[in-house]
């Protein structure tokens, strides 16, 4: 019983703390920068921030710890959660087997003056966020498309790069 108690007063304490700046954890606002949101500060975000819906249903996120940026070149990572099972095959030697799985995740590269980008990796995950299988396409800059995931994290990637 006291145990619960404790518990509860914790889970309370921790409830009433949510949402308020300590010390230099605090800063201005996020603010919308030509239709694109521009985060103050992610130390207190999460890895993978939700972006778009897929029209199976599932989501888009992206990583905003993973953006790095050099020579007018931006890579990020984004992460699909399938709202339907996908198949990936997998060849191995001179065996293939089918792997199903529902989230995978993707190295995008931008070249932010052209707005081309190309896949540099791709990752199958498993259970616990296990990478189960991973490749490299062929790596072909293609034309930022009007709309999807690309467009929409284009100009957070290349953001003063």
């Amino acid at each position: 019983m006291k145990l619960r108690l404790a518990l509860a007063l914790f889970a309370l304490a921790a409830l009433a703390a949510c949402g308020q700046q300590t010390g230099k954890q605090g800063g201005a606002p996020a603010q919308q920068q030509n239709g694109v949101l521009v985060l103050s500060q992610t130390q207190n975000l999460p890895d993978w921030l939700f972006i778009l819906r897929t029209t199976d249903g599932g989501t888009i996120h992206m990583n905003q710890r993973t953006i790095t940026r050099a020579n007018g070149m931006a890579d990020i990572w984004l992460q699909v959660h399938y709202g339907q099972q996908q198949l990936y095959e997998a060849v191995t030697g001179d065996r293939t087997s089918v792997i199903h799985y529902e989230v995978e995740r993707l190295h995008y590269r931008f070249n932010c003056t052209d707005e081309k980008f190309l896949i540099v990796e791709r990752q199958i995950m498993g259970s616990g966020e296990t990478i189960v299988a991973r490749d490299e396409p062929r790596q072909i800059w293609r034309l930022t498309p009007e709309t999807g995931a690309a467009r929409y994290v284009l100009p957070i990637a290349c953001r003063a790069s």
